[in-house]
């Protein structure tokens, strides 16, 4: 079992129904936030989640850690299938599962003093010797840089760096395995992200720590991540290591962002890649592959028939149709080998 992934979701799904009238029924569509994501994360890894604005990363996170409750599909954690668990059953996995929130200052309770924000999650488990919950509070505080003063101080007391390390804290304070990190940075300055980032990454090595991180910031997955999704629409469109990614990115829409990175020199020559249109509904997605309404290699069966999430390179995977013939020779081939045998 250790070299089993640490997380698997298998065709993942999170349908909001869209309410409305007197009587509050469905009324349209439902919002398909999250539609059959399929990935794995492996022990002491960090894996990216890009993608703009409302294609589903954060909804994603939230329905790994059963803070929203899947729609369909598979969230197996080490080995045990969590998807249908209650939330009582789910307890004993909240130790090992924990969340750092985009928004440092909403996340946290303005009435509570820190030391409360911290120790909270080690009452919630049971941990019921008051010294034994004060020095590990004492203990996480200083790794993420907070002061035994500060402790006794309000959340508006601080800047947004330093709430985002009460986050952290607080992720930490019951020792995860497993964090999901959702956009951690996007709220801060540049000059504080860095700091914010390489604390991650130290306490990432002293506790073995296990990341999804969810952002949209190109550059910054690129520092910190192993390997990195691309979601649009709801779906996973790409999946492989950062270097792959960043030097021969496959799906046009990973090309089209990519495209949008500044040159890294004056002389680099570039061509950015504009999309047309706007991102389609989630409640009304287009037929076929979602993107095709907006991508520059469009094909016509792109049109009616939705594309298959494969491998085309070694541990690179993207649902586009233009690697289609690469889909059918990887399955001619396994035909042949199996004729053989």
């Amino acid at each position: 079992m250790t070299n089993a992934p640490l997380l698997e979701v298998k065709q993942l799904t999170k349908y909001f129904p869209q309410l409305g009238g007197i009587t509050g029924k469905k009324v349209l569509n439902e919002v398909k936030a999250v539609d059959g994501v399929s990935f794995t994360v492996n022990r002491g890894e960090t894996l990216g989640i890009v993608g703009e604005s409302g294609c589903g990363k954060s909804t994603m996170g939230r329905t790994i850690l059963k803070l929203l409750q899947p729609t369909s599909g598979e969230i197996i954690f080490e080995g045990n299938n969590i998807t249908n668990l209650s939330q009582k059953d789910m307890m004993k996995y909240r130790k090992e599962m924990q969340i750092i929130f985009q928004d440092p200052f909403a996340s946290l309770n303005p009435r509570m003093k820190i030391y409360q924000i911290i120790e909270e999650p080690l009452i919630n488990f049971g941990v019921k010797d008051k010294e034994q919950r004060k020095q590990r509070v004492y203990e996480v505080a200083e790794q993420v840089g907070l002061t035994k003063a500060q402790l006794h101080r309000l959340p508006h007391e601080f800047s947004g760096g330093q709430r985002q390390r009460i986050g952290i804290a607080r992720a930490l304070i019951s020792k995860p395995k497993f964090i999901i990190a959702d956009e951690p940075v996007s709220a801060l300055d540049v000059s504080i992200q860095s700091q914010v980032l390489n604390l991650m990454r130290d306490l990432q090595k002293e506790y073995d720590l296990t990341y999804l991180f969810i952002s949209h910031d190109l550059s910054v997955v690129k520092h910190f991540c192993d390997r990195i999704g691309v979601m649009y629409l709801g779906k996973m469109v790409e999946l492989t290591d950062k270097h792959s990614l960043y030097n021969k990115a496959l799906h046009p829409y990973a090309q089209s962002l990519l495209s949008s990175l500044p040159k890294s020199h004056p002389d680099e020559k570039k061509e950015r890649i504009v999309l047309t249109g706007d991102v389609p509904s989630p409640s009304n997605p287009p037929s076929g592959c979602t993107f095709h309404p907006r991508c520059f290699a469009c094909m016509e069966v792109c049109k009616s028939k939705e594309p298959t999430f494969i491998e085309v390179e070694n541990g690179h995977y993207t649902s586009c149709h233009l690697y289609h013939s690469v889909d059918q020779n990887i399955n001619s081939v396994e035909k042949e080998s199996v004729t053989n045998v």
